[in-house]
């Protein structure tokens, strides 16, 4: 399916950036922001929104830094300009509800489930391979420096867990966790108890149901623990909506758009960041199943 074929837009307006889909269909439709990950907008995400509004969603991709009109690093991002998207796309004619889903890809899933806890115009989560904590700004981007927050507040920087302060670099072999220990998961491991309560994401909060999907060869952070723990913590707080933890054992970090295979792909080939890509792709296949059930609660 290309994108093209799904009428879209560049947004830079009321202080949200982006690009909007148009739901297919008799409107109006329900809302949908979609978050990038860590490495910015890369494309499959405006992809993955196509193929939501073929569905009947008008669905904008936000994009909250290394885009015009953005900042350039993963630093210090307002929840606020996530709950003004949320906004912006209720007020529009062509939207129905009172309330929006999000769907987030890896540091987007942690922004999901944070904005999800935070604001109540979210009544639907769906987290790509998340954390259930709040994370450093990360300090392998230029100019960031390795005690920086990546949320912030009302102008203030929200707690998080801190990679350096718990992993020697001569500790790490690879930066992406490839070769020799994965930093994130040592941090975690090495985190006292008051480190991790202070930045975990207090998810009992989201009002609606909740999706986690998580990659058990995950390369690049522990998604699969700590979509369990989210998912524990859920439970144990007695969360009335329905909750799911969509696990994928030999998939990796990469579970993102479905039905993309081509002819140059090699099946059997392991994933830079975890998993074989037959195994991704499986994984991405479910996901997007599990996505439109969870949407459809909305």
């Amino acid at each position: 399916m290309d994108e093209t074929f799904v009428p879209s837009e560049t947004v830079r307006t009321d202080g949200v950036c982006g690009r909007l889909f148009h739901g297919l269909g008799d409107g109006p439709h329900p809302g949908v922001l979609v978050l990038h990950g860590g490495g910015g907008a890369r494309g499959y995400e405006g992809t993955y929104a196509a193929m939501l509004a073929e569905h009947g969603y008008t669905v904008c991709c936000v994009e909250y830094f290394g885009a015009p009109g953005t900042r350039d690093a993963l630093v210090d991002v307002p929840l606020e300009e996530f709950r003004d998207a949320a906004d912006w796309l209720l007020d529009r004619p062509d939207v129905a509800g009172d309330r929006v889903g999000v769907v987030g890809f890896s540091r987007g899933g942690e922004a999901s489930l944070v904005v999800g806890a935070r604001f109540d115009a979210f009544g639907a989560v769906v987290a790509y391979v998340p954390s259930c904590f709040r994370w450093q700004g990360p300090s392998w981007m230029a100019g960031v420096g390795p005690n920086q927050p990546t949320w912030t507040l009302d102008g203030d920087p929200l707690p998080y867990l801190r990679i350096e302060k718990h992993v020697a670099t001569d500790e790490i072999d690879d930066p992406l966790g490839n070769v020799g220990p994965n930093p994130p998961r040592l941090a975690l491991e090495r985190a006292s108890a008051a480190e991790r309560d202070a930045a975990a994401i207090p998810v009992e909060r989201i009002e609606g149901p909740v999706l986690l999907v998580s990659g058990g060869r995950d390369t690049l952070w522990p998604s699969a623990e700590m979509a369990s723990r989210a998912a524990a913590r859920l439970a144990n707080r007695d969360h009335p909506w329905r909750v799911e933890h969509l696990e994928n054992p030999d998939a990796g970090h990469a579970i993102r758009v479905p039905y993309r295979f081509d002819g140059t792909t090699d099946p059997t080939a392991t994933h830079e960041f975890g998993g074989t890509n037959a195994a991704n792709a499986r994984a991405a296949t479910r996901a997007w199943q599990r996505t439109l059930s969870t949407l459809a609660r909305l």
